[in-house]
């Protein structure tokens, strides 16, 4: 970096604190997440496909009356990262909220057409999750070179 240029901010361990414009461009760079909720009072991770919609995501994943039920109007998490071993770069953004099922079918049929599912092949078979989010951060590890 020149000497003239800001630096970007760092948390208290040193990694780069990344603005809530730079999280949602990498939310969108990959199409597989993971997201965080409780369920009978234990934690649970499961992979989702998911859509970048203003500060939030839409996540689709397979139906379940279990996820359903564990996430509705709950506190979750989702989750994305990357990172490259070799460099030892990466990043990781983070958003929590609250999640809500999606049912309107002109939506849902929207939706379908805007995300390709890695597990569901059939839209009927799917369960579609709105993530109101309360917080979006991200931070990068960037190795001097």
């Amino acid at each position: 970096m020149a000497d003239n240029e800001p630096s970007a901010p760092t948390d208290r361990h040193g990694l780069e604190v990344l603005s809530l414009a730079q999280c949602l461009t990498l939310l969108r760079s990959r199409p597989l997440g993971r997201l965080a909720y409780i369920d009978a009072g234990q934690p649970s991770i499961v992979p989702v496909n998911h859509l970048v919609e203003g500060n939030g995501v839409v996540l689709r994943s397979l139906s379940g009356a279990k996820l359903d039920a564990a996430v509705v109007g709950q506190p979750v998490a989702f989750q994305l990262d990357d990172h490259d071993p070799a460099r030892g770069t990466g990043w990781s953004v983070l958003i929590r909220g609250r999640a809500m099922l999606l049912d309107d079918p002109a939506e849902l049929a929207r939706l379908t057409e805007e995300l390709e599912s890695w597990a569901v092949d059939d839209p009927n078979d799917a369960t579609w999750i709105r993530i109101l989010s309360d917080e979006v951060s991200g931070r990068r590890l960037v190795r001097d070179v």
